[in-house]
């Protein structure tokens, strides 16, 4: 018994410790929780503690950018990008249950630790109440912001890693070494608690932020109510919705951690969160985001205007469709955007190693609004085998009277808004003049290629929707605008209200209704008269089947590059999409025609296993009660 309790002391010197930027409370050497509680001033720094382990969702060391397939480096051996080794090794299917990436379990490897943050989280909870110099509506108000906390903490480990441990209350030094040895929870049973944690906070949380000048990213009633229909998504979902790969999945008392059958009312509860939650998104003023063009710039095309209603939605801090931002990334938005911008006449010192996969070029659809294989007007056959000239018409987008893939042409506002490629439009960077646009030239050797092994995209595409347009510079200086990362959009919650009304109904105008919001803002028709009029098989949205999967393309197109399609694809359990060859062009050839050869970088083997994280070796031993996920 004394080892575990030495082992829980251990862990909370240890969380103090980390917590020092936040927690300087009290002088050195006396440092107790009751110092902590004992002015408002602060708690205050006890409550920005509980905050502290939101994760750097913005940041490259963010294992979902890589893990998806959607963007790509060189393999570990070769690639300089020091420091990022983790994501590297986790998108190329180095994940292992010895040392596990992005452990958030333990806080290691990439990851904090949402135990620890839970542990802090229940302090709070326990001592708030002792404050004297508070008004009860702000200490409400902070009650209610930290269980929200404690609830989207342990809805990151269900996402993780499925059925886990609830830690309702933090365990007193006098406990048994069997109430230490805490146990796997059914996942249904994380669920309601989350669920329940929500609704406790949500009454007590203000629909807008009124002091944005301090508190902006704070918890508000539209982010609680989105968490808690994200939450009920992801329970309805086949992963964890009656997931036949797990029905043997149980704790050592043999209770199951999964359900066995598949409840569909779930889809009915998840319909009726998302809608609630979009109600009160509207009444904070939330609303699908479109580029307003400053005063000074010149009158720019539609197709340009498309593109940058796209691209604005991210790098625009704190525009009307963020529902959450995280201020934690800002500075790291500016790592990622130095690795996802080619060099060209801004960016002169190298290129950048974060690629774009074509896989992820495929999934956008035709400049018709179906995907590229369902387009009866496109050449999906002579996609990477046909090379065309750039006619002047395409000159907001592409480089007229040069060669590029057919692959490249006549594709949506988003395929352009979120790529950057040879002969490519790049708008912004001082050039925002339409008959003066930066075009960038990327063939080994050409114009604003590296020429060097050192900086390169390995598939011959790279993330533009990541970059600001705003970003300037000269002779070699690169200046970045950093931004903060819009956590959630009120895009992805239409989409999956989408979702959950066609799995719950099946299709309906309502559930096109919403889809078709988030493709209007990309310059594309609805969904049944896009499939109507331009798909080999038009009938495709009034089947329920059909329509999933419109809604899960639009789902990846649209957060394409976010990080968020990595657990899109396993709650889905689309083994097939983990599983496709990561291609990309034969970059280091020297003319246009040997340029644009498929080539295969990667062929990744995922398993079932792979739609949860597993829990490191270590802690099975030292709490015998655990068990690992199952194949780990």
């Amino acid at each position: 018994m004394k080892f575990y309790k030495i082992i829980i002391l251990g862990l909370m010197v240890i969380a103090f410790s980390s917590c020092k930027k936040y927690l300087n409370v009290v002088p050195d050497n006396i440092a107790t929780i009751d110092n902590a509680f004992t002015l408002r001033n602060q708690a205050e720094k006890y409550l920005f503690t509980c905050y502290s382990f939101l994760p750097r969702l913005g940041d490259i060391t963010n294992p979902t950018f890589m893990g998806s397939g959607e963007l790509v480096t060189p393999n570990p051996g070769i690639s300089p990008m020091d420091g990022y080794q983790n994501v590297i090794n986790l998108a190329y299917g180095g994940q292992n249950a010895v040392a596990p990436i992005g452990n958030a379990w333990d806080g290691a490897n990439g990851a904090k630790s949402y135990y620890t943050a839970i542990r802090h989280c229940n302090i709070f909870l326990e001592n708030i109440v002792k404050v004297p110099d508070m008004q009860t509506s702000e200490r409400n108000k902070w009650i209610a912001e930290v269980k929200f906390l404690k609830a989207y903490y342990h809805l990151s480990l269900l996402k993780m890693y499925g059925p886990i441990p609830v830690i309702r209350k933090n365990l007193p030094i006098s406990a048994s070494v069997e109430e230490v040895r805490v146990k796997r929870e059914p996942v249904d049973s994380v669920v309601n608690y989350v669920v329940q944690t929500l609704d406790e906070a949500i009454p007590d949380l203000p629909i807008e932020i009124s002091n944005q000048a301090k508190e902006l990213g704070r918890v508000t009633k539209p982010i609680a109510l989105t968490i808690k229909a994200q939450t009920l998504v992801l329970a309805a979902s086949p992963l964890f919705n009656g997931n036949p790969d797990y029905v043997n999945f149980k704790n050592k008392d043999g209770q199951a951690l999964f359900n066995s059958t598949v409840d569909n009312k779930k889809w009915k509860k998840a319909a009726d969160a998302c809608k609630a939650a979009i109600d009160v998104c509207h009444e904070a003023a939330n609303a699908i985001h479109y580029f307003e063009k400053p005063f000074n710039m010149s009158t720019i095309s539609d197709a340009t205007t498309y593109c940058m209603n796209v691209r604005s939605t991210i790098t625009e801090e704190w525009n009307n469709e963020t529902i959450w931002g995280f201020s934690n990334s800002k500075g790291a938005t500016g790592t990622l955007q130095n690795m996802c911008t080619p060099r060209n006449d801004v960016q002169q010192t190298s290129g950048a190693l974060l690629a774009a996969s074509i896989n992820a070029a495929e999934m956008f659809y035709t400049r018709n609004g179906v995907p590229i294989e369902e387009d009866k007007n496109w050449d999906f056959a002579g996609r990477f085998t046909k090379l065309k000239t750039i006619p002047q018409s395409e000159s907001s987008l592409l480089n007229p009277n040069y060669v590029t893939s057919s692959f490249n042409m006549d594709r949506e506002y988003r395929f352009y808004a979120d790529l950057v490629f040879d002969r490519s439009s790049l708008f912004g960077f001082g050039r925002t003049n339409e008959t003066n646009l930066l075009y960038v030239s990327t063939i080994w050797g050409q114009g604003n290629s590296t020429g060097s092994n050192s900086r390169f995209s390995c598939t011959g595409y790279w993330p533009k929707k990541l970059i600001n347009y705003k970003n300037s510079g000269s002779s070699g200086n690169y200046n970045i605008v950093s931004y903060v990362w819009p956590a959630i959009r009120l895009a992805s919650l239409y989409l999956l209200y989408a979702e959950s009304l066609n799995e719950a109904e099946g299709p309906s105008a309502e559930a096109y209704k919403w889809i078709d919001l988030v493709r209007l803002r990309a310059g594309l028709k609805g969904v049944v008269e896009s499939w109507a009029n331009y798909a080999k098989n038009p009938s495709k949205p009034t089947t329920k089947e059909g329509f999933r999967s419109i809604v899960h393309q639009e789902t990846m197109i649209e957060l394409m590059f976010e990080g968020e399609n990595y657990w899109n694809v396993r709650r889905w359990k689309k083994l097939d999409v983990m599983n496709r060859p990561i291609k990309g062009w034969d970059v280091f050839q020297t003319t246009t025609e040997n340029f644009y050869r498929l080539k295969t970088i990667f062929t990744p083997n995922y398993s079932y296993r792979d739609f949860l994280f597993p829990i490191m070796e270590i802690d099975l031993s030292v709490n015998p009660n655990l068990v690992q996920n199952p194949k780990w």
